[in-house]
């Protein structure tokens, strides 16, 4: 099933390591898809390639604080600018307008994708936000109500068909004191597209808090219902971790000194005392689930299947192999209707989602450029996505394959001119040396060699 809300192209000009980059979010269109599975996007790229920058300017499109955005910090002009194409409406944001310096809310103006009006003037940090003319007020009204929501205000008669987050890898959540069971005051919005400072420590913590204390109340009431209802969430991520690192947790309250603690496996581990991987997941996916549980949604459904624009930079950072296979097939299954958008380095990430697609940056993003997005590696070996996905033909280490290079160069010159085989031979066995599998491999030559030669070719 396609998103009902989601990104269909961006073009950026002038930022970070492009000049003129575009891309097309194409959805997916296997027959063959399963109807209840996130679409995912990957970006994949050498170091510096401008994965990060891609993220940034994806989670611009949902942001306001234009003057001090981690893409602005990436505008290389005063010509730098982002177009883009959401829900069908065309919209752009940069430092300044071709059609001058001087910045009016209401002028409307082409780019890329169609036409905009701008919305946003702000003419003392020189930048802009304009969104397509029309339905595209929406997007400009989800900016502006983000910003400015207000959790603990009941009377607030707001809703929202859907929500943008942006989360790093880093390892964010520890241990931080809890002084009191308290309500949450602070909103789903606050800092949700700041990538390594979207987990908010305290806020998790005390929210794992308060539905261990609400659900633990309502089982003395009697009243299960409500106690299932309150332990549903932090059920739902303990599901999820278990289908990707097979560790049983729960998540529990002492009372003594007042504190959240995880008993993994049978055993009260503390934050602090989680391995970063672990660490990792809970941070970003518990702090998620909390932000969907308190925002106020247009329609009534369990909030993991609400519409949302999911960015993710290198989440698999932390995570064993095994773990990089599972965590984007779980995230898929349990986010149905949300658009997520992944940088990642590692072919297990790649290989492990079917239905999805793969965008290779190349190394400079200098010049005017389209990338295509090509189908996802499930079922390809991850020696093909290896080639394929990532230019890397390399089958050993650095310095094996050095050493194969110059077998093979001897070689070429031995069967040009058959001599003495003294120094191909001594390049053959510091190869066996290196393991038994580079032992197969020149055995296998030198049999060749032997065979065109008439040369008896054998390792000491």
């Amino acid at each position: 099933m396609t998103p009902p809300y989601r990104v269909e192209a961006i073009a950026l000009h002038q930022v970070g390591v492009f000049d003129d980059v575009a891309i097309d979010f194409k959805p997916i269109r296997s027959v063959e898809r399963d109807a209840n599975k996130a679409e995912i996007h990957l970006l994949t790229g050498p170091n510096g390639c401008g994965k990060s920058t891609l993220l940034y300017a994806l989670a611009e499109i949902f942001d306001r604080n234009h003057s001090n955005s981690l893409i602005r910090r990436r505008f290389r002009g005063s010509k730098s600018h982002v177009d883009f194409l959401f829900a069908g409406k065309t919209g752009t944001y940069g430092i300044r307008h071709s059609h001058g310096d001087l910045l009016h809310s209401g002028l409307t103006c082409p780019n890329r994708y169609g036409r905009y009006t701008i919305q946003i003037n702000e003419s003392s940090s020189g930048c802009f936000f304009g969104h397509g003319e029309g339905s595209g007020q929406e997007l400009f009204e989800y900016k502006k109500t983000s910003q400015s929501f207000q959790f603990n205000n009941v009377h607030a008669q707001i809703r929202f068909s859907y929500a943008a987050f942006a989360y790093s890898g880093q390892r964010t959540l520890r241990d931080t004191p809890l002084s009191a069971i308290q309500q949450i005051t602070a909103s789903p919005f606050e800092a949700a597209l700041s990538f390594d400072n979207s987990v908010r420590p305290q806020v998790l913590l005390q929210w794992i808090a308060n539905n261990r204390t609400q659900s633990a109340l309502a089982k003395a009431d009697g009243d299960n219902k409500a106690a299932q209802t309150y332990d549903q969430a932090l059920n739902r991520i303990t599901t999820l971790i278990h289908g990707i690192c097979d560790l049983e947790l729960e998540f529990r309250l002492e009372r003594s000194p007042l504190a959240v603690t995880v008993r993994v496996n049978g055993d009260i581990i503390h934050f602090d005392g989680l391995p970063d991987g672990l660490k990792s997941i809970i941070s970003w996916v518990a702090d998620l689930s909390l932000r969907l549980e308190a925002i106020p949604w247009q329609e009534e459904r369990d909030v993991f299947s609400q519409p949302i624009i999911l960015l993710l930079d290198e989440v698999d950072i932390h995570l064993h192999p095994k773990w990089q296979r599972r965590i984007l097939p779980a995230i898929q299954t349990l986010l149905p209707n949300a658009q997520i958008f992944v940088s990642t380095h590692s072919p297990f990430v790649v290989g492990s989602v079917e239905d999805a697609w793969v965008y290779r940056l190349p190394e400079s993003g200098s010049g005017t450029r389209t990338i295509e997005g090509t189908p996802s590696g499930a079922g390809k070996s991850y020696r093909l996505i290896l080639d394929e996905v990532f230019g890397i033909d390399d089958e050993f280490d650095v310095e094996t394959e050095m050493l194969f290079d110059e077998f093979y160069r001897l070689k070429e010159l031995f069967l040009q001119a058959p001599q003495s085989p003294q120094t191909l031979l001594e390049a053959a066995n510091k190869l066996a040396a290196r393991g038994e599998e580079a032992a197969l491999i020149v055995s296998r030559e030198l049999r060749q060699i032997t065979r065109i030669t008439g040369q008896e070719l054998l390792l000491a």
